[in-house]
């Protein structure tokens, strides 16, 4: 086995040991499920359990109040001094609500387990070989879901199978793809990329899919329940415009420019650029037709355009690196250790907000574009007499 590897997975399991270690540090002294820093214990699992509490007791129509899940998390966790706010659209309030028939506590546990589990059996589908699953077993995005139990697994897993069943499956690749009706921002590329790569009947699948998913959460929430998500994301984006949580969560370029001091304009025009130029790029990688270039093109591409990103968002850029296989380049290297650490702007964030997501996210296209340009140039293989 080549040094380099061993000093990286020994480097990457000592690093896992110590976040775990911190984390479970933080959580000496809890009670009533909270920390004592009076965070909700099970971090973001609070917005999630509280919203479908709720629209099980049939208050659907006050699920993004403020007033009404406060009162649901104080039940919870009476000692808690900071709100979880709900901001996901109906598609996703379908899931919570099977999730809230469980006790909070039960609930979360299941969620983590099983989400974790799913992703590790979809990524591992990529990987060379079982010891490379030190690569998503120690990324920082991955051990942080462990504190603030989000959606970011659930995301990659989906995304990740979605890919591995295209050519294979392709009817069940776009019923899949269906499921990122939950986070829309996190979707957004995937129509343009089956339909560049000529993948039809995944296109069409996912179209009929995503309709019926998104009638369904309308028929049983009420189509007002859409009107009422769509009113909504204004507060959603100030929590980014207005930076109203800790900053090292944010993940987009945005965001980031936003924590280091430049102007809201200055940082919603740079964001914009690079965004419009991820696509372009993402969209000529997406007609090569290659699976693997196409795919994680478009894992970092959607990890660059929406300016409402968090680092649990970040764990779909492992797929990306993935699908990327073993790195052949020192820029492929760079973007596979980019991809695991992406989520050590958590850390980072504490002292500087540094682009570290997006740099992340950059570092993994260009690596595709590369080796679209690399398979390119390869002399076609002589004809057999």
């Amino acid at each position: 086995m080549p040094v380099k590897r061993i000093v990286f997975e020994w480097a990457a399991a000592l690093f896992a040991i110590a976040m775990l270690t911190y984390m479970l540090s933080r959580i000496t002294g809890a009670e009533n499920m909270t920390l004592p820093s009076g965070q909700p214990f099970f971090g973001d699992f609070m917005a999630f359990w509280s919203a479908g509490r709720a629209a099980l007791d049939g208050h659907v129509a006050q699920v993004h109040e403020r007033a009404l899940l406060w009162q649901y998390q104080q039940a919870i966790a009476p000692d808690v001094r900071f709100y979880a706010p709900w901001n996901s659209p109906p598609t996703f309030l379908l899931i919570v609500s099977l999730l809230a028939l469980l006790p909070y506590p039960v609930a979360a546990i299941v969620f983590l387990v099983g989400t974790a589990l799913f992703f590790g059996a979809v990524i591992r589908r990529f990987l060379p070989d079982g010891r490379a699953m030190l690569f998503p077993a120690t990324a920082p995005a991955i051990l942080y879901h462990v504190g603030t139990v989000q959606a970011g697994m659930l995301i990659g897993g989906v995304a990740g199978l979605a890919l591995h069943w295209l050519d294979k499956r392709p009817r069940a690749a776009g019923a899949l793809v269906a499921l990122l009706a939950i986070k829309p921002h996190l979707a957004i590329l995937w129509p343009m990329f089956l339909a560049l790569s000529g993948r039809w009947g995944a296109f069409w699948s996912a179209a009929i899919a995503t309709a019926a998913f998104v009638t369904l959460a309308g028929i049983v929430f009420g189509p007002d329940a859409y009107v009422r998500w769509f009113d909504s994301l204004a507060n959603s984006q100030r929590l980014v415009s207005a930076q109203l949580i800790t900053t090292p969560a944010y993940a987009s370029l945005y965001a980031n420019l936003l924590g280091l001091g430049v102007s809201n304009v200055m940082a919603l025009t740079l964001h914009a650029l690079s965004a419009a130029a991820a696509v372009a790029i993402a969209c000529f990688l997406f007609r090569g037709g290659d699976r693997s270039i196409a795919g994680a093109a478009l894992c970092a591409a959607t990890l660059l355009v929406s300016p409402y990103l968090f680092f649990y968002d970040f764990v779909l850029l492992l797929i990306g690196a993935a699908l990327l296989g073993i790195p052949r380049t020192r820029l492929e290297l760079a973007a596979a250790i980019a991809a695991w650490g992406a989520g050590l702007t958590v850390a980072i964030g504490e002292f500087i907000a540094l682009p570290l997501c997006p740099l992340a996210a950059w570092l993994v296209l260009a690596a595709a574009f590369m080796r679209a340009r690399s398979a390119a140039s390869r002399p076609a293989p002589a004809l057999q007499p």
